[in-house]
């Protein structure tokens, strides 16, 4: 076989793997654009972290309204009067 065929060989095959490649990455790019748009991945990671931060906040009020509820009313007003 000549060089020159062989060369050709070489660059055609070059160039069907570069397309292939070229493919692959534009259906790999749309299924990953699909999913963001079906999940919405961004946006609901951070409304689900603030969220979260919501729901330790209100836990930890809770749990200090449970401690004025349950406590003495003595004690809670002495508490209260210490505060001011």
């Amino acid at each position: 076989m000549p060089i020159h065929e062989a060369v050709t060989i070489v660059l055609v095959m070059a160039i069907m793997i570069t397309g292939a490649f070229v493919t692959i990455n534009a259906v790999l790019e749309h299924r990953r654009k699909m999913a963001e748009i079906k999940h919405g991945s961004g946006r609901r990671d951070i409304e689900n972290e603030e969220l979260r931060e919501t729901v330790i906040m209100l836990q930890d009020r809770l749990a200090v309204l449970e401690s004025i509820a349950t406590d003495p009313a003595r004690r809670t007003a002495a508490e209260i009067e210490d505060l001011r």
